[in-house]
């Protein structure tokens, strides 16, 4: 009897640790440093943002699968579903398409970040920072 009871709260255990987020996957908070639009007809400079604030600091998330801006604060909360993530050799790799844009994001283990966009017509080099949030505080 005791046996059957201590196995019950060895699972219920295991189960609370895996469901607060124990086991969770890698998450970074990332500050954009520079960025810089190509076009198709070679003409470099800052990229259209439509007239938005260009984001400068984000949160990627890989087990909920989200990148969130973080600043400015008119952007401040905007969601860009994750498609796929890789992880090896020394880096992490982030994919999707949003918008008719395809995107894919590189973090490496040394904290650089690289982000690169693609749309009709126009790539966006993205470069920054990032430091991985610590899981056992939920970053603070």
């Amino acid at each position: 009897m005791k046996r059957n009871i201590f196995c019950l709260f060895c699972g219920l255990l295991l189960g609370l640790t895996v469901c607060t987020g124990a086991m969770a996957g890698p998450t970074w908070l990332c500050s954009i440093t520079d960025v810089v639009e190509c076009d198709e007809n070679g003409t470099i400079g800052a990229p259209n943002l439509d007239g938005r604030e260009q984001p400068t600091f984000f949160r990627v998330d890989s087990d909920q699968k989200e990148v969130t801006l973080l600043a400015p604060a008119s952007r401040r909360g905007e969601i860009t579903k994750i498609d796929s993530v890789q992880e090896g050799k020394g880096q992490c790799v982030f994919s999707g398409v949003e918008d008719g844009r395809a995107w894919s994001l590189v973090i490496s283990d040394k904290g650089h970040v690289t982000l690169s966009v693609t749309t009709d017509g126009a790539t966006w080099s993205v470069f920054g920072k990032a430091l991985q949030e610590d899981q056992e505080t939920g970053g603070q």
